[in-house]
């Protein structure tokens, strides 16, 4: 956009007025991290973000504004046992839409469409296949019963 007093290189973004009135309101690549809302049909800049702080960016919770995190395979011990596999691991093996089917294979996805014995799994990645019910295995059992306690009085 090409804006009288400014470099020519400057991206812009365009808010459209909603008034009913045409028009629209724009700022450029200077206020990332400032809050543009609508009052009265007409984009306004109330200021700085107050999560960022105008800074436009924040501080991951996950590896603490450090860019790592811990690897979810080997949980941050830099060791995979040799018996683990692909499809065979406990980080493979907690995903919620694992699928596993008798003739081997295993998806992640879901079941779409349940007709009688036919099911539609789509999965993660969009691809369709179309199964019967009983070569889904069931689920296996990740969370074993706590065992009891007994108290003592």
């Amino acid at each position: 956009m090409t804006v009288a007093g400014h470099d020519p290189k400057e991206l812009w973004q365009k808010f459209p007025n909603l008034n009913g009135q045409g028009g629209y309101q724009a700022w450029n690549q200077d206020h990332v991290g400032e809050v543009i809302v609508y009052k009265n049909g007409v984009a306004v800049n109330i200021g700085k973000c107050k999560v960022c702080g105008g800074t436009g960016k924040v501080t991951c919770s996950v590896c603490n504004g450090t860019g790592r995190q811990t690897c979810p395979v080997c949980n941050g011990t830099k060791f995979v046992p040799v018996a683990w596999t692909p499809t065979d691991n406990p980080w493979f093996n907690s995903q919620p839409d694992l699928i596993r089917l008798k003739d081997g294979r295993v998806v992640l996805g879901r079941v779409a469409v349940a007709i009688g014995e036919e099911r539609t799994i789509i999965t993660r990645d969009k691809q369709i296949l179309h199964v019967k019910a009983p070569d889904i295995l069931p689920k296996a059992d990740t969370n074993p019963p706590a065992a009891k306690t007994s108290s003592s009085k």
